[in-house]
């Protein structure tokens, strides 16, 4: 053993002797920080077998790694949550003081993109929904099948996630449209409306299983804005 190999070992025997020697006159500090013992491994001299107590401290300490990775994606979704009320909040308060129909429009559209991460966002209104000024142009559905196939949709005021097949992809969304998966937003008040429709690349985005509580509220919120603005026949 060369110099500095010696000097290194009586270093780390010297931290050692500390270490001992405060745990000596300390005791009481491993109460105080009961996770230090779910971190320790410590062997059990068993011959080459593995002990019962080895054995179900392995298990408490996976348990604990499982439970704090729920505990850690539980904060991460109220963080998430939370940040998506605050936007919320604003686009509510943004619509109170915008009176014009393509505002409004555009200023959904722009939020909603950012609130969902998602580039596919746009209007699609019944047949007899009009305005005054014509912004509506282009936006009204003209296939009878896409209607009727989409009227249940508006009437169950339920958000519809998943994958639709092309027909109706390219009726809401246009023709080159990529679309994986979409929500079909309902928007209603004293009329059935349409839709809000969010699209998104992934096919996973809005799955079937994606709950629809925010996105409820969200067509809600828009639709009771449009109201005023729109006429229906």
């Amino acid at each position: 053993m060369d110099k500095v190999s010696a000097e290194r070992e009586q270093i780390g025997q010297n931290d050692e002797a500390r270490i001992i020697q405060f745990l000596q006159e300390n005791p009481e500090i491993l109460m105080k920080y009961p996770e230090i013992f779910a971190e320790l491994s410590i062997p059990h001299l068993t011959g080459g077998a593995t002990s019962l107590i080895e054995r179900q401290l392995k298990l408490l300490r996976e348990d604990n790694k499982k439970l704090k990775g729920k505990i850690d994606e539980l904060v991460t979704i109220a963080r998430d949550n939370e940040e998506l009320n605050k936007r919320f909040h604003r686009l509510m308060l943004e619509l109170m003081n915008t009176d014009q129909l393509h505002d409004v429009m555009a200023l959904v559209q722009d939020q909603v993109q950012t609130f969902f991460s998602t580039a596919f966002v746009c209007f699609r209104f019944l047949p007899g929904v009009r305005d005054a000024n014509g912004v509506l142009v282009n936006l009204n559905l003209e296939d009878d099948e896409i209607v009727e196939h989409i009227k249940p949709w508006i009437a169950g005021r339920k958000t519809v996630c998943g994958k639709q097949d092309k027909k109706v992809i390219e009726a809401l969304f246009g023709e080159n449209a990529q679309i994986g998966s979409s929500a079909l937003i309902p928007l209603y008040h004293t009329h059935d409306l349409g839709l809000l429709c969010l699209g998104s690349t992934n096919p996973d985005r809005f799955g079937l299983a994606m709950g629809t509580i925010f996105l409820g509220q969200l067509g809600e919120l828009v639709s009771h804005r449009l109201q005023a603005l729109l006429q229906s026949e």
